[in-house]
């Protein structure tokens, strides 16, 4: 089950990638140490409001996207596939990305059917 500090992690770690910004770009932008980037990425520590305001404003995001949304929203009494999923797609590229996406969107209209 993936606790709640991994969920927002992976959610921070989509956002920063989809933006193209590393880590130490994401921690200079918001005025924090890179450590502090990297254990919330990882889900290793929370963080503050203010921290999390700050990401949201760095990386274009309302603060609750960060949390997911929907039957995707974050919360640490489930096992959160979207979490999972998440971090298989972070590290690739917006054109791999587009490629998924058409993959899932096909798949969704066979379910549709």
């Amino acid at each position: 089950m993936a606790r709640l500090e991994e969920q927002f992690g992976a959610f921070v770690r989509h956002h920063r990638k989809r933006l193209n910004l590393t880590q130490p770009q994401l921690a200079e932008k918001i005025d924090r140490q890179l450590n502090a980037i990297k254990n919330i990425e990882s889900g290793k520590k929370g963080t503050t409001f203010e921290t999390i305001d700050r990401l949201a404003q760095a990386l274009e995001v309302d603060p609750r996207d960060l949390f997911g949304g929907g039957d995707f929203a974050a919360r640490s009494d489930r096992d959160d596939s979207l979490v999972d999923i998440i971090k298989l797609l972070s590290p690739l590229s917006e054109p791999e990305l587009a490629a998924i996406k058409v993959l899932v969107e096909a798949g969704l209209k066979l379910r549709r059917t």
